[in-house]
């Protein structure tokens, strides 16, 4: 559940009411200024970047940055850990704080029962 950020460089499309000459002619073809836009060159490398996420992993909702708060209201992060092969990754992603507390919780209760069955 990440959120990518907005394009500032998206145009918006003009509305096909509009009638406009595309190809300017005559003596307007020379006085015609091309349009004021920026070329961009991107490549694979943009793909494998990471955006840094302003929404909880687990519930999607926003993070609110707390200043000075504690306990059960600080925000946190989760990790995923992922192995195949050789290979381990690990990924952090942001948490919201009820989700931060839910998560955390739900696993030291887990690990009690664990500790209890042997």
């Amino acid at each position: 559940m990440r959120d990518f950020p907005p394009n500032p460089t998206a145009v918006p499309v003009e509305s096909a009411s509009k009638s406009v000459d595309p190809v300017p002619s005559g003596r307007n073809a020379a006085s015609a200024a091309p349009a004021a836009q920026e070329l961009v060159v991107g490549s694979h490398e943009a793909l494998f970047v990471e955006a840094a996420s302003t929404r909880c992993d687990a519930c999607g909702e926003p993070i609110v940055e707390t200043e000075g708060c504690e306990g059960y209201g600080v925000p946190g992060q989760g990790v995923y850990l992922w192995a195949r092969g050789e290979e381990t990754r690990l990924e952090s992603v942001p948490l919201c704080a009820s989700c931060a507390s839910a998560i955390g919780m739900t696993a030291l209760a887990r690990w009690e029962i664990e500790e209890e069955e042997g």
